[in-house]
């Protein structure tokens, strides 16, 4: 059965096809090999959990180790770095087009309550604390995060700035009244993520 690629697997094969083409090949079936036993590692997952898993913990992981035979630890990080950038980048594109419809962006708090409650939670291996879920404000803060765990399980906590930085990238500036605000994240060391996102009063 073919494996859909993702985001991560698609750029990391650009990359080695630029950079490594004569190494490309090996390249592939290493990242290729290394993301099916992570895969079969992690088979048991609940199904809310699978879903970050397979999109973008395990590929990162995968492309993170496969890079480091090529490249210094350091590159290899900031190379990964750039493919979620590049992703978040894009997303906030779209978002903020679309926060140009008079008055939507007073949807958005709501908005993120909802998704926290149906792909961020407990079933998915986190665990948010709401501190305000209303009147324009989502304030939660995140005391367990599947990407800062199965990062620090596998040796690379270090990969799970990765993707904290993609949410300040997505989320900050997406409109002049809404406020995307976070000072500590579990992936830079803290002992959780102050999520908040409201609209200016």
């Amino acid at each position: 059965m073919k494996r859909k690629e993702t985001y991560l697997s698609r750029d990391f094969r650009e990359t080695v096809a630029l950079r490594f083409p004569a190494r490309a090949k090996e390249l592939n079936t290493a990242f290729d090999m290394r993301l099916s036993a992570l895969l079969a590692e992690n088979a048991g997952a609940s199904k809310e959990k699978q879903y970050h898993l397979k999109r973008q913990i395990l590929p990162g992981i995968s492309v993170y180790e496969t890079l480091q035979r090529v490249m210094p630890k350091e590159e290899a990080l900031q190379t990964v770095h750039g493919y979620v950038e590049h992703l978040a980048r894009t997303s906030h594109k779209q978002l903020a087009a679309l926060l140009h419809i008079p008055g939507l962006y007073r949807l958005v708090p709501g908005i993120f309550v909802k998704s926290t409650r149906s792909v961020f939670g407990p079933a998915a291996g986190f665990a948010p604390k709401e501190l305000q879920t209303g009147n324009g404000v989502w304030r939660v803060d995140m005391m367990k995060c599947p990407y800062h765990d199965t990062c620090a399980e596998y040796g690379c906590p270090e990969l799970c700035r990765c993707f904290c930085d993609s949410d300040d990238i997505s989320y900050t500036g997406l409109h002049p009244k809404l406020i995307w605000h976070r000072t500590k994240t579990l992936g830079r060391g803290d002992d959780r993520c102050d999520f908040c996102m409201k609209v200016k009063k």
